[in-house]
């Protein structure tokens, strides 16, 4: 795993979660460390999910389209 990719993995979800968290800010007062945290870490979550699966369906499929090519 490459530096890009680490840093996809990280930076990604703490973005997400942050501008998650400003929107719930714009429409309450405040928003809670947990919550905060919570909101990065689903998308910390998610990130890691939609990675599998791209590498599942990659390694699933790859040896189909190099017979068909």
């Amino acid at each position: 795993m490459g530096v890009a990719e680490v840093a996809g993995l990280v930076v990604r979800p703490a973005v997400t979660g942050t501008m998650r968290a400003r929107k719930t800010k714009s429409r309450q007062h405040s928003v809670a460390k947990k919550q905060w945290v919570a909101y990065i870490g689903v998308a910390i979550l998610t990130t890691l999910l939609t990675k599998l699966l791209n590498d599942f369906i990659e390694r699933r499929f790859a040896a189909d389209d190099a017979e068909v090519a």
